[in-house]
Parts: structure tokens; C-alpha cells; sequence
């Protein structure tokens, strides 16, 4: 498949049928993240390819527990809105494949020398964004990409990082490691009918200097 059809025509898939992905294709998707570019080239990532459903419905008790936590305390009327985001934070345990991203800490040079300059935390943030954690965006990127090439539909969340408390213990991450993102994959469902979000004009979004 051409790289540009897939960028113009790959949507976001929330609903899958039961193929689950072979070995070689987990890992060829994945392989598309290792290749991606990297802040220093520190591929400062780890990716965990869960295809137990026992292990994804543990994942989704641990997003589901961390919002009972959340709204324990909260007026009703928050707590009714909060509520409505479940069904959309743990509807990866039923794709075939999660992909659990995971971003290593590295340290940064320049944010180092920058603080010994005496540059404020607001200075650095606005000096240096956070290259580590756009990297992890590039591979994924990547990975989306490469999954729909292969016929594959995805979803891009972040909602169940809420769980990730929970999550560490069950997927055994490393105290020097943070989940940022949570990819399902599947081949999408015969009767799924969502069409791709509506994106912005070009012109509304781009600014050409000669």
C-alpha cells in the first residue's frame, strides 16, 4: 500500500472481529515503531503485545477501580459526566491485540544545562518540549500506519492510562517506565459503519512563508 493512501484514508476503529493477529504480524507492527526516529536516538520505548483477554480484562478492572476512585468524592451532577467515559476507556479488552506503549526515563541534557542557567521551569517547558514523550508519538504513528497497511483497524487511547496504577503490577513495569498510550488492533468488524472524524481545512491549519 502507498504511504500517502494510507495517512488520507486510515480512521480510527472502536469494533473488531475475532481475528487475532499472528506473531509475525505483532511484531511487524511493532517493528515499524522501532524503526521511528527518537529524540538523541535514545529509543527511549518498550512495547507489550497482549493477546490474553484474561490479561486485557484485568487491565480494564484496573481503569474501571481507578474511576471509582476518582469520582468517590465528587458532586453528582461531575460524577454522572465522568461516569460516561468508561465504556470508552475499557473497550480495548475486546480487540484482539492491545499494544501497551511504554516510555523509559531518559534524561535530558539540555533541559539540565538549561536549569543551570537559572531558566525557570515555565522558560524550559516553553524552550523544550517534551522530546521524549514525542518520540514515543512518532512510533506509534508508526505503528498505526503500518497496521492499517496490513489491513488492520486501530484506536489510539489514552483514557485507560488512568489505570495504569493497576496496570503496572499486572503487565510487571518497571519503576523507571511509564505507560503513555494503549493501541487496539483487529481487523475491523464487517458491521462497523463509523466514518473518519471530519478533519480541518488545509488552509485553516497551515501558514506558508516565502
Amino acid at each position: 500500500m502507498d504511504i500517502l493512501e494510507a495517512i488520507d484514508n486510515r480512521k480510527t476503529i472502536r469494533k473488531f472481529d475475532n481475528y487475532k493477529p499472528t506473531t509475525d504480524e505483532v511484531k511487524r507492527i511493532i517493528n515499524s515503531a522501532r524503526v521511528a526516529p527518537s529524540a538523541m536516538n535514545t529509543q527511549n520505548w518498550k512495547f507489550i503485545a497482549v493477546l490474553n483477554d484474561e490479561v486485557k480484562e484485568k487491565m480494564a478492572d484496573c481503569v474501571l477501580s481507578a474511576y471509582d476512585r476518582i469520582v468517590a468524592d465528587l458532586e453528582d451532577e461531575i460524577k454522572d459526566r465522568v461516569e460516561r467515559f468508561k465504556g470508552h476507556s475499557v473497550f480495548f479488552k475486546h480487540a484482539p491485540l492491545v499494544i501497551v506503549c511504554i516510555e523509559e526515563k531518559a534524561p535530558s541534557f539540555m533541559n539540565g544545562v538549561l536549569e543551570l542557567a537559572g531558566f525557570s521551569d515555565r522558560e524550559i517547558s516553553l524552550m523544550r518540549p517534551d522530546s521524549f514523550l514525542l518520540s514515543m508519538g512518532g512510533a506509534i504513528e508508526n505503528m498505526l500506519l503500518c497496521a492499517y497497511s496490513m489491513g488492520f483497524g486501530s484506536c489510539w487511547m489514552v483514557a485507560p492510562v488512568l489505570g495504569e496504577g493497576g496496570m503496572r503490577e499486572v503487565l510487571d513495569i518497571k519503576d523507571n517506565q511509564k505507560i503513555v498510550s494503549i493501541l487496539s488492533i483487529g481487523k475491523p468488524a464487517q458491521d462497523y459503519t463509523d466514518k473518519r472524524s471530519p478533519k480541518k481545512p488545509l488552509d485553516e491549519i497551515i501558514k506558508i512563508i516565502e
